[in-house]
This record gives structure tokens, sequence and C-alpha cells, in this order.
């Protein structure tokens, strides 16, 4: 296989002069030996969109391990072939769990339902903003794996410092094609709001000019409870996750599953469903993504029965739960409950009040984080929320759902348009409030 490698951005050091050698903290030699690291680029394709636009991958080789192998992702105007235009600013997208990036960010490579523009990453660079995005390296573990040793121990952490590396490279690839070396904007949706955090807060450590995070994009999710019920529930799933980890039982097959209930909804949608008769294949495949308070589509019911999906079309819900990463590590679901238990600290806990960069949250009233209670944890005195509502409270169970605010038919004038506005506002040639930086 032929490996290309690229040279990072040279490391500016802020505030240190020739005079001050005090001796480094060993935490911050922790973090600048991921500011040094240089993934090598194993494989790279360029696909031509519409209207002159592009989306590049990059599949990158963070470690030395088989499946250390994040996929970078690149969505962009171009003046030519292979020459992407200049752009306004960058903003990196974190999937959540389980979804990779095409499949929530970029739905019609997956999907034939939606006209070819119906995309957050599309819609973003049709209005000139450089869209960066990943695949967390277990997002590429083949379906017909089946010894998942190698995930013992893959936790929240890794997939941080993976995504650190792809933000470099996401930088370093900027300046090559001439975008500048500005800092990145995250939007990190569900699980990615954890991995956002996460990088905002190890950054914390470092030089303003070593950092890659100009702004965070929580979407919908939050990794800090303010309601003692949730903790106590989250320790409760976090018990019973580590039974899962002593037992030898180390991924989650989340995603096989549902595969399975996508196939049967899309091949035989008629036939009784046998996860859940009486419902048929195409019912439960609704009720997957619209049961609950909290709920991927919201969707329209009978009784117990759902008949359709309120604001994503049904036929696209189909494809995309089709389309999922079949496994993810089961640490990782264990941190994010530790996280939500808030009884043991892990290293997100010890940065995450010293976060000061801009923050824009979005919620979704049917969704997973409607509060934004770990934003306001954060030390930023630039904060902002946008929050999708179309029901009345009583209503919740049938607003507006956690993916929705994705895969929504009207997700661009109610999602999308708000992130642009708070991108072009906090773009690199814009003064906006400054933090002062510890």
């Amino acid at each position: 296989m032929r490996y290309l490698r690229f040279m990072l951005v040279p490391l500016v050091f802020v505030g240190v002069s020739c005079q001050d050698r005090t001796p480094v903290e060993p935490e911050l030699l922790d973090q600048l030996s991921l500011k040094v690291a240089r993934p090598d680029i194993a494989n790279s394709q360029r696909t031509p969109l519409q209207d002159g636009i592009a989306h590049y991958t990059f599949d990158l080789t963070v470690g030395p391990n088989q499946f250390d192998v994040v996929r970078l992702h690149r969505v962009v105007k171009e003046r030519g072939p292979g020459q992407p235009s200049r752009t306004v600013d960058p903003v990196v997208l974190f999937p959540g769990a389980v979804n990779s990036f095409e499949m929530i960010f970029l739905e019609p490579s997956v999907s034939s339902v939606p006209p070819w523009d119906q995309s957050v990453a599309v819609f973003l660079a049709q209005h000139d903003i450089d869209v960066w995005g990943i695949d967390y390296a277990w997002g590429l573990v083949p379906s017909e794996t089946s010894d998942f040793g190698f995930m013992q121990g893959w936790g929240l952490q890794k997939d941080v410092e993976h995504a650190d590396q792809a933000l470099a490279a996401a930088r370093s690839i900027r300046v090559s094609t001439g975008q500048g070396n500005g800092r990145l904007h995250v939007l990190g949706f569900s699980y990615g709001a954890a991995v956002a955090y996460g990088l905002a807060g190890a950054e914390t450590l470092l030089p303003p000019g070593l950092r890659d995070v100009k702004g965070i994009i929580p979407v919908d999710y939050d990794v800090k409870f303010r309601e003692q019920a949730r903790r106590d529930q989250a320790c409760a799933d976090a018990a019973a996750l580590q039974a899962d980890i002593d037992a030898g039982i180390y991924h989650d097959a989340l995603g096989t599953k549902l595969h399975v209930i996508g196939g049967l909804a899309a091949t035989a949608p008629d036939d009784v469903s046998p996860f859940y008769p009486p419902l048929t294949n195409w019912q439960f495949a609704l009720f997957v993504g619209a049961a609950g308070t909290w709920h991927y589509v919201a969707g329209y019911w009978a009784g117990a029965v759902p008949t359709g999906l309120r604001f994503t079309d049904p036929y696209l819900w189909v494809d995309l739960i089709q389309a999922v990463p079949p496994y993810w590590p089961l640490q990782a679901r264990l941190d994010l409950r530790i996280l939500q238990c808030d009884e043991v600290d892990l290293p997100l806990d010890e940065h995450l009040t010293d976060i000061t960069a801009p923050i824009l949250y979005v919620g979704a009233a049917g969704g997973g984080g409607p509060d934004h209670y770990t934003a306001s944890l954060a030390a930023s005195n630039d904060f902002e929320q946008v929050f999708v509502q179309l029901l009345t409270d009583g209503e919740r169970a049938f607003d507006f759902g956690h993916a929705d605010l994705f895969t929504a038919t009207d997700a661009a004038s109610l999602v999308w348009q708000p992130i642009l506005d708070w991108l072009l506002a906090h773009r690199e040639n814009r003064t906006y409030p400054t933090v002062t930086d510890g």
C-alpha cells in the first residue's frame, strides 16, 4: 500500500521567552505529543458532486494497530477539479454512535431518497464553508470481524486523540490548498459532542498558538446531567456495562441489528417483524426511530403503532439505519455513562470547566439533550443556543427528534441556517468577544 506523508504546520509557541526555561508539566507534554504526531495518508479519493462541489476522503493511519485508521472527509467548493476554492471558515463534523459521516452529514451518499444537496455538509459548502468530518476508527471495522479483543480499553479518550490527529491533518491540508492556517470550529453530534468537549478541554492545557479548536457546536447531547435521577440511572448503566466488559465483552453490535431491521423493512415491509410482533417489519423500523419521549425521528402514531414520520422521509430513515457502522467499543459507552454518573473523574472532567471557546448549543425538543447543562459548565463567555420545538411542551414525545436535526426535510431552515449564521458571525476575519486564556 502506498503511503503519502505530509508535514504538519510548523508549531508556534505563544508567550514563552527564550529566558523562560521552567520545566514543562508532564500533562502538557502528553498534549504536545499529540500535536507533533504526523498521521500518514494511506488512501485518498475525490468524488465530484454537483455545482462545483466535491467530496474528498483521506484515510489517516493514526496508530500501529490494524484498525488505527480514521477517515477524514472534506466537502468543499472547487474552482477546478482538485482545486478547492477559497472559503469563509472551516468546520469539522464529528458523528454520533453508531453513525458515520456520510449517513448523518452527507445522506445522499448512502440513499437515493433525498436530492443531492439535501445534507448539512453540502448546505454549508454551498455557502463557502470548508466542511470536514471524520469516521471514527471503530466505524471502519468490517462487519465480518469476529475477534474484538482489540476493542478492550477503547474508550472516549482514544477517539479524542484520533480526532486531534484528524484536525491536525485537516489544518495541514488546508494550508497546502491555499486556505490558510486558521483554527477550526468543531461540531459534535450526540457522542460526537463528548469528543468535541474532550478536544477543547484538553487544549486548555496548551498555549493558544497550539490549539486547533476555535469554537464548539455540541448537538443534542449532554455529557453531564443536571438531575440527580438521571445521574443515578447513568451510574446503574455504568455498572451493567462494566460487568459486561469484565465478562470479556468489548463491543456493541447495535449497528448489525439495525442493518437487519432496515433490510427487512426494505425487502419485506409487510411481513410480521421477528423482533416485535405483531408489528410489520416496516412498522418496527419506524418504531425503532420514533418510540419514546427521547427519539431519533418524530413519528405519527395510531395507539402504539407508528404510521409514519413527521419530519424525516421514512424511506430515508430505513436507508440510513442500513448504513450505520456495525460495531462500536463498549468502553466508549461506559465512559459516557461514567461522565454522566459524575462519581469518577475522566480526562474530560478535569478541564470541562476551563473551556473558553465560543459555544453554540443545538438541541431538539424530542431529542437526546434538550438541556444545555454541559455547555453551562464551561467558562465560555460567548454562548448561544438553537432549540427546535415545533409542538407544545406536552407533545415532546412527537416533536422534532435527535436525528431530525440532520435528516428532516426542513432541517436546512430550522437547523443548518442558524449554524451557518453562527459560523459566519465567528469567521476568521471577524472580531468576536475574546476570552482570557489560562
